[in-house]
């Protein structure tokens, strides 16, 4: 079946994932695909959708009111690239990091391919960097 999505529709797919995601980790099952691939920071090999949601998993964990806020988007065919601003505060221990109780800010490039309403292929790079810098370490 062709997927047969407008550029408007295949950025509202990210929008709507993020949107649901920073409320339900659920929303993992609801918007990848079941053989989704996803290429994250700091893992050798792409994840498939368990791997995913375990990794999303972690990061709520130590930062339970992180909120995704797309500030820019590209769409063609069936991909989509979103600039996104993530914030939260890290409340529970994040890489070995015990929680500072900071508030952190850091930018996420995601990359995905979008069919018939599902992510099916997804690559993320947020500036790690920065991140651990606003954690206090050097």
């Amino acid at each position: 079946m062709a997927n047969i999505a407008t550029p408007r529709e295949i950025k509202a797919v990210i929008k709507n994932f993020l949107a649901r995601l920073d409320a339900d980790i659920g929303a993992v099952e609801e918007f990848l695909s079941p053989d989704c691939s996803a290429h994250l920071p700091g893992q050798n090999v792409p994840l498939d959708r368990n791997g995913f949601k375990g990794f999303a998993g972690m990061l709520y964990a130590a930062f339970p009111d992180l909120h995704h806020e797309v500030t820019f988007q590209i769409a063609e065919g069936d991909e989509v690239a979103s600039l996104v601003a993530v914030r939260g505060t890290h409340k529970g221990n994040f890489q070995d990091i015990p929680p500072t109780q900071k508030q952190v800010e850091f930018t996420d490039i995601i990359l995905a391919r979008v069919h018939n309403g599902k992510i099916t292929v997804l690559w993320a790079q947020f500036d790690a960097l920065g991140l651990f810098r606003q954690l206090g370490m050097p």
